[in-house]
């Protein structure tokens, strides 16, 4: 394992109080893998930074082309990782390049870090006060060797074969299973498919619609599948 140099070991001590800590998280679970998590600097102590509870290791790991756009798709960013352990190598090997794994940028002021990052505590900790958090969808491997490793990021709503939403918007129709966990109505029969009345179990059928949701749960918020504000304009 290659050391790093003195100018890449920052100390948190030398990091001014107004200034943030950048880290990353790359989830593998849906693969059956891990969540690493990795950070540039160290803590008063020459060890992992501790944020929420979580060690985040030092290793060399940068980020670039973050741009914020209304108009058009955003930007493809860059996530580089040093490879120096052969790390990188071996899980592009096991994980088809990484593909699809979820990349999590977060940018935390170091006066809110946990207070086990100082030797005096932090009475200003506080896990909830996180600048930024920003989650990305690998598309693809850039480029690997020896040294680095370079991933192209992807917002997860632009990558390849996404539908938003997942299934077909009706606008007055329900695709819950009546009285199903969706549905969530467990009471006596109240109508019949055309919204008619009874009390019969027989004929007891939901119509689907937001007339039938009304019925079943009068005053209440509607656990209505169906898309009714897609009539709506302007």
């Amino acid at each position: 394992m290659r050391d790093l140099s003195a100018q890449d070991k920052i100390d948190i001590r030398q990091i001014a109080a107004g200034a943030d800590v950048e880290l990353w998280e790359v989830d593998l679970t849906r693969f059956g893998g891990s969540t690493y998590r990795f950070c540039n600097e160290v803590n008063e102590f020459g060890t992992a930074i501790v944020w929420q509870g979580v060690p985040y290791t030092r290793y060399p790991c940068q980020g670039g082309g973050f741009e914020w756009s209304g108009q058009g798709p955003s930007g493809r960013p860059k996530l580089t990782l040093a490879n120096i352990t052969g790390l990188i190598t071996g899980l592009c090997d096991e994980f088809e390049e990484l593909a699809g794994a979820i990349v999590t940028r977060r940018l935390v002021s170091v006066r809110v870090l946990d207070q086990d990052n100082f030797r005096l505590g932090n009475a200003n900790a506080d896990p909830t006060q996180e600048r930024m958090v920003a989650r990305y969808v690998i598309e693809r491997l850039v480029s690997l060797n020896s040294d680095i490793a370079v991933f192209e990021l992807a917002a997860p709503t632009e990558t390849d074969g996404a539908l938003i939403p997942a299934r077909v918007a009706m606008v007055d129709n329900c695709p819950w299973a009546y009285r199903g966990a969706d549905c969530g109505y467990t009471g006596p029969p109240k109508a019949d498919a055309l919204d008619q009345p009874t009390t019969d179990p027989a004929k007891d059928a939901c119509s689907k619609s937001l007339t039938g949701c009304r019925l079943r749960h009068p005053g209440q918020p509607l656990p209505f599948g169906g898309f009714p504000v897609l009539t709506k304009f302007g």
